[in-house]
């Protein structure tokens, strides 16, 4: 009696399985920014990004395990769309130019529809000790790979980052994060362009701060006095 063996898929088949899945992932997690950017995280359901993606409640839960891995996955995707957007200004601009104009380019990015989908997120994590938890791993990550980023640009440069860059890059994405959300709310009112110059300005004295004396205390820059 011959026995007959089950072959493997063939690759060009499992690739195309693969492509769909792929395909059918990104879907959701597009849905899920439009929705999460239109009607906020409590208005935004399984079955509302279900309808907005064409596909069932299954298939996203088959994708993701639950709805806090959804979000972390919006978050994550949204980041490195960021990144390599950033990525491709530095190229097209040099990184001199790109790096004095960064406040700019980052606040560009906080007002887009996918970092107000993320305010979204952050805000609802306070009160979901599942997302919370699983959020606080990837911010870590994130900011992280920022931070490394930016000391990067000045290793381009040949000069050396400033001694606080975590803390420059860690208030400046919170001012930017802070700023777009106020233009939502304020519009004109918020005065965002103006707002930008003085933080701007305030990195710039930030980057000339001296390390710590060993008494603690920081040398700051000489602005004026009498």
């Amino acid at each position: 009696m011959l026995m007959e063996t089950v072959s493997p898929p063939e690759p060009k088949l499992r690739r195309r399985q693969e492509d769909r899945s792929a395909d059918s992932r990104k879907r959701i997690i597009d849905a899920t920014i439009r929705c999460l950017y239109r009607f906020g995280y409590s208005g935004t359901s399984t079955a509302l990004i279900a309808k907005e993606a064409g596909v069932s409640r299954g298939n996203i839960f088959y994708h993701f395990a639950t709805y806090a891995d959804l979000m972390i996955a919006v978050r994550d995707a949204v980041y490195h769309e960021e990144r390599q957007l950033i990525e491709d200004i530095k190229q097209r601009l040099g990184t001199r130019a790109y790096l004095a104009e960064a406040p700019r380019y980052v606040l560009a990015g906080m007002r887009r529809e996918p970092a107000i989908a993320v305010d979204e997120i952050l805000l609802a994590a306070r009160s979901d000790q599942e997302l919370s938890a699983k959020l606080r791993e990837t911010e870590k990550t994130i900011d992280q790979r920022a931070i490394a980023d930016f000391a990067d640009l000045y290793t381009e440069l040949g000069l050396k980052p400033p001694y606080n860059l975590p803390i420059l890059v860690r208030v400046s994405i919170a001012a930017f994060r802070g700023l777009a959300i106020a233009e939502l709310v304020q519009g004109q009112d918020a005065q965002i362009e103006e707002c930008i110059d003085y933080l701007i300005y305030l990195l710039q004295i930030g980057e000339k701060i001296e390390p710590p004396t060993s008494y603690g205390t920081a040398n700051l820059p000489v602005t004026g006095g009498g």
